[in-house]
């Protein structure tokens, strides 16, 4: 049974995300980051996660998702959700309210933006900040610094075979961050040519 909600799991269209989320087990709630998401399962990043084989729920706004784990390796594992999801209506948060303050708007507006590879939108009230041209210009040469920093890093880490092989996994966090540094900078970057940044 787990092995076919694996291979259905797998088989099911998927969406990179980046969204924050509560797992609950053993009667209690601990924060994770819904990393992959298709209508039949997701994969979540957290620093206290279930063993394979356990019930869990998945909480994402006023969403709660009955689930079994059907793999952890580090700091994230698989689940199987027990009904089908509509992937759009759980990455969608509720238009802006008191529960919803417009700054998360704005930052979830920039992340479906870069998920979508459509430019980062722009907000009046920033760019009426006496300087925040220069003050954009100055935070995406920052980016493209960090950027490059931890593509550094991760060479210099992935060519020692033990590292490689015992942080096998932290490594590859450590390149979807360059990859997600490398594509906000160049997303930044293009906006500034166009006199928005």
């Amino acid at each position: 049974m787990a092995a076919e909600a694996i291979t259905e799991a797998r088989n099911a269209a998927r969406t990179n995300t980046m969204l924050a989320a509560m797992l609950e087990f053993d009667g209690e709630r601990h924060p994770v980051f819904v990393r992959n998401l298709s209508a039949s399962g997701a994969m979540v990043d957290g620093r206290l996660l279930p063993l394979p084989g356990e019930s869990v729920v998945l909480h994402r706004d006023d969403q709660k998702i009955a689930s079994t784990v059907v793999w952890t390796a580090g700091n994230r594992c698989g689940l199987s959700f027990s009904a089908h999801v509509k992937v759009d209506k759980l990455i969608k948060r509720p238009k802006p309210s008191e529960a919803t303050p417009v700054h998360q708007a704005r930052v979830d507006a920039i992340q479906r933006a870069l998920r979508e590879n459509r430019a980062v939108p722009a907000y009046q009230e920033t760019e009426a900040l006496v300087g925040a041209a220069a003050v954009g210009k100055k935070l995406v040469d920052e980016i493209g610094f960090a950027q490059r920093l931890v593509e550094r890093v991760g060479e210099a880490l992935a060519n020692d075979s033990y590292v490689l092989t015992r942080y096998a996994v932290v490594l590859q966090q450590l390149d979807e961050a360059e990859q997600l540094l490398r594509k906000l900078h160049r997303e930044l970057s293009a906006e500034g040519a166009n006199g928005r940044c």
